[in-house]
């Protein structure tokens, strides 16, 4: 049983419906975690920033990332 209850993804206003509309049209699921920060739209959407912050605005594609990140690991980087 959650402490914090989820929110339902059809009931999101805001900038929370904004984010799970853009994790729908990316086809991705909506992790329950999101869905419990979507009582708290500012929260939801830091965490959005930080994730896209750290994940995304790269050319290297996925692959070409992790493979960058396996190599720095490797050589104690």
């Amino acid at each position: 049983m959650n402490w914090i209850q989820p929110i339902s993804p059809d009931a999101a206003e805001g900038a929370t419906k904004e984010i799970i509309n853009d994790l729908r049209k990316a086809r991705k699921p909506i992790p329950k975690m999101f869905l419990e920060m979507g009582r708290r739209p500012r929260v939801l959407a830091g965490r959005e920033k930080l994730r896209s912050a750290v994940h995304g605005g790269s050319s290297l594609g996925t692959r070409r990332a992790e493979l960058l990140a396996f190599y720095v690991a490797a050589h104690g980087g």
